[in-house]
């Protein structure tokens, strides 16, 4: 494999798992989106979905 090969291959796999992660933070938010929906407390959610407080309170005020 040549140096060329090897470095479009770590950058297509550095990709990918940014947007795995990415893709598993939208699904915390909007999980902790229907929880607030639910009436969830917000410490409940932190805490439930590993987001912050802060993130929480911002996506609840996006709610409203």
């Amino acid at each position: 494999m040549t140096l060329a090969e090897r470095l479009r291959r770590e950058g297509r796999e550095k990709g990918r798992e940014e947007g795995r992660e990415e893709g598993r933070k939208e699904g915390r938010e909007e999980t902790a989106l229907n929880a607030l929906r639910e009436g969830l407390d917000v410490k409940l959610i932190s805490r439930l979905t590993g987001l912050s407080v802060e993130r929480i309170e911002e996506l609840k005020k996006n709610l409203n």
